[in-house]
């Protein structure tokens, strides 16, 4: 139970920490080997993926708003909406936590809504980054 309860926080303060920009909350809660993988591609490591997607969150994000948070040992799955200038971005992400950092994410939403906000530079700077394979199968939780 205590470990379920850590893991739903993790990932619900992980969309807050991006709503506020709070640069010092993700660094400090994301692993420094953090693994994030979404429509775009694939991150390795916590400071390459904040020094790619900082800016563009700031430039796209104008509101995130938690829908719900569902969570079993160490994983966790958080539907949100993403407010953007171009509409609202329905979204939801599947989080492994181990230890105490969020260890990897692995985000799903309509990439096409994101690409219409960004430049033909960002998303060339987005498009493939590290794609490929998934690294491991996040498989079936652990209580």
């Amino acid at each position: 139970m205590r470990r379920r309860k850590r893991t739903a926080e993790l990932a619900a303060h992980w969309i807050e920490a991006w709503r506020r920009m709070d640069m010092e909350w993700l660094r400090s809660n994301l692993a420094a080997d953090f693994v994030h993988v979404s429509p775009f591609g694939r991150l390795e490591g916590r400071d390459a993926y904040l020094a790619a997607v900082e800016p563009l969150a700031r430039k796209s994000v104008l509101e995130l708003r938690v829908r719900d948070v569902i969570a079993s040992g160490d994983r966790a799955a958080v539907w949100f909406e993403n407010r953007t200038a171009g509409g609202v971005v329905p979204s939801c992400d599947w989080i492994r936590v181990e230890g105490d950092r969020i260890k990897e994410i692995r985000s799903f939403y309509d990439s096409a809504l994101v690409r219409e906000i960004l430049s033909p530079a960002e998303q060339r700077d987005l498009d493939g980054t590290r794609a490929g394979p998934a690294p491991e199968d996040m498989g079936p939780a652990t209580a």
